[in-house]
């Protein structure tokens, strides 16, 4: 894929052009026989594929060669490991070449503070989002999908009463508007984490995304399943809490969220709010009652 500029990112997001975006809840199969990462490989272009990984939230030294090798395993042409460990390498005209080269990019898991700290409002960060804008299919686990979005969740325990100052929001990559990422969701009982991100921030769309599994969000605004397990979505449009009028550590009253549950194969359309199909599945037929 050549590099594009911003004068034709920009016409062409205003002709609606926009690449997948690819959260997954961490602990995917990692096979060439896996969905999700087979997925992600096609989206890139199959054999013609260039992807670039973003090990940077891990601490450990071979994530990145380790997914390099999966990538190619599965057929991509190429999978190659951005040295991003400072801030100065983020902002590196090699590493602006390198992702103007690639068709996709790849965040891996690890300590999502690292990514913040580290790319949140690079010149990396940035032309992501305009490849992303421009086509460009990018995809993140555990870590690398919550900072997908233009706000994450910071620390917040799992499995507890959903309370003030129990998770904090901090800036993401940006690629997805108006919707949270949270990540291992059925596997580390993080139902309370999420409903109170919209406690002092209505409006907000949440996915809750387990283990092996991901959500395809396209440019149109259709969020695909696939993987093994289940995505919550929790629509915030109509929430009301009294955040506003609590201490830190007081328990929160948050009523009026709308929670979708969804299974493999099921789409949920971002621009109604609505799980696609569904509910014509659930009418009666037509000329009956």
């Amino acid at each position: 894929m050549e590099p594009v500029s911003a004068g034709s990112v920009a016409r062409q997001i205003a002709n609606g052009v926009k690449g997948v975006v690819m959260p997954i809840g961490g602990a995917e199969e990692r096979s060439p026989h896996g969905t999700i990462l087979k997925e992600f490989v096609e989206r890139c272009g199959g054999e013609d594929a260039r992807i670039l990984i973003v090990p940077t939230a891990s601490s450990e030294s071979d994530t990145g060669d380790d997914y390099a090798e999966i990538f190619t395993r599965i057929g991509a042409r190429s999978a190659a490991v951005a040295p991003i460990d400072d801030r100065e390498s983020a902002n590196s005209d090699e590493l602006i070449a390198q992702l103007a080269a690639s068709t996709g990019v790849f965040v891996t898991g690890g300590d999502q503070s690292r990514l913040n700290k580290l790319v949140v409002g690079t010149r990396f960060a940035e032309a992501l989002r305009d490849r992303n804008g421009a086509g460009m299919t990018v995809a993140g686990t555990s870590a690398g999908a919550s900072i997908l979005g233009a706000h994450m969740m910071a620390g917040g325990m799992s499995e507890v009463p959903p309370h003030k100052g129990l998770v904090e929001m901090v800036a993401g990559f940006g690629l997805l508007q108006d919707i949270i990422i949270d990540q291992h969701f059925s596997q580390r009982g993080r139902v309370a984490r999420l409903l109170v991100t919209f406690a002092g921030n209505p409006g907000l769309i949440a996915f809750g995304i387990d283990e092996n599994t991901a959500v395809i969000i396209g440019g149109d605004g259709m969020a695909k399943v696939i993987g093994v397990g289940s995505v919550t979505v929790v629509d915030g449009r109509n929430v009301y809490s009294d955040y506003h009028d609590l201490d830190d550590g007081d328990i929160l009253t948050i009523t009026g969220a709308h929670i979708h549950v969804l299974a493999p194969g099921r789409i949920f359309d971002l621009n109604r709010r609505i799980v696609l199909h569904l509910a014509q599945e659930q009418a009666p037929l037509a000329g009956t009652r």
